[in-house]
């Protein structure tokens, strides 16, 4: 399952069957607080693989919502929906994106609802889910590639080309346009294509194009362009900490480790860290990949110290301690 950022529209407001249950509270304010304080805990006990105590920091935020369901209840449930995937609850997922497609028919959750079909063996629906997710977007780049991705991986090789060669149908010519098109003829196999798209994304200030670009760059060989890449796409605007995590991990798998830990912080030193305990302990990791061994041990001290819950940090900070 990816995971969901950004996926959001438009919304109306109303009452999301089986999903939020209605809690009495007073204080507008102090309510959108406490349901932004629990998403929040949430995230963060689902990125920390405690998904049970996830699902409830999800429905506690649910609760809070009073009947009146906007952009922030249906972004939380995509989370719940994905964190009920994590327990292995397929239909309980599943049921959570039904709500949400009752409630909007958001593109993202017909998809993602195709997706758990396919798990669960039900390509028919899945194929129709698909369908239903390009027809309610049909400039969605993302989820034509989204399709292309996951009927790859079911071994559907022509009809996912189809959908990649549906989306380089879409019309527009701006620099977002070029950078998405960019990525389908790489996808495709159409490295020259791909470099001059992304190149001309770039010109006209789509800095995402960086990232495509570098793996562009990549799976030609060429290194060092690269490395210049992805250095100008975490220098830019355009990422966040999750973003710089994403390169991180990416970098850390390559064994680029000096890389890595520069982008975790980099993300580290930004106002808004959501992520901060996935970036900090993935961060020890990487300086004890770099054979920091000292300088990993120091932020494992500081990370037990502000996560006293994590238990498997505190037998890894023991085992730092004797390097």
């Amino acid at each position: 399952m990816k995971n969901i950022k950004n996926r959001h529209k438009k919304y109306k407001f109303g009452v999301l069957v089986l999903v939020v249950v209605v809690f009495l509270c007073t204080g507008c304010s102090g309510r959108e607080e406490k349901q932004m304080s629990h998403r929040e805990k949430g995230i963060q006990l689902m990125e920390n693989g405690k998904y049970e105590k996830a699902l409830e920091e999800f429905q506690a935020a649910l609760d809070l919502s009073l009947g009146e369901i906007g952009e922030k209840e249906v972004d939380i449930c995509f989370y719940k929906a994905e964190t009920q995937y994590f327990l292995n609850d397929i239909e309980g997922a599943k049921n959570t994106y039904t709500a949400i497609i009752n409630f909007n028919e958001d593109p993202k959750a017909y998809f993602l609802r195709g997706n758990l079909y396919y798990s669960l063996g039900d390509e028919g629906n899945a194929l129709n889910d698909y369908e239903e997710a390009i027809e309610r977007d049909k400039k969605d780049y993302d989820v034509y590639i989204g399709v292309y991705e996951a009927l790859l991986a079911h071994g559907k090789e022509g009809e996912a080309l189809s959908y990649l060669n549906q989306a380089l149908e879409i019309s527009g010519n701006t620099a977002f346009d070029k950078m998405q098109k960019g990525r389908i003829h790489f996808l495709l196999g159409e490295t020259e294509t791909a470099v001059s798209l992304l190149e001309e994304a770039i010109k006209g200030k789509e800095e995402e194009a960086f990232y495509y670009l570098a793996e562009v760059q990549e799976a030609l060989g060429n290194a060092t362009e690269a490395e210049a890449n992805i250095k100008a796409y975490v220098a830019s605007a355009e990422v966040d900490s999750y973003k710089l995590f994403h390169v991180a991990n990416d970098q850390l798998g390559k064994g680029n480790y000096e890389m890595a830990i520069s982008c975790l912080n980099q993300a580290l030193e930004l106002k808004q860290v959501p992520n901060r305990q996935m970036i900090m302990k993935t961060l020890v990791i990487a300086y004890e990949h770099n054979r920091e061994f000292e300088t990993a041990k120091t932020l494992m001290a500081e990370y037990v110290e502000s996560y006293p819950d994590d238990e498997a940090a505190k037998r890894e900070f023991t085992f730092l301690e004797t390097r």
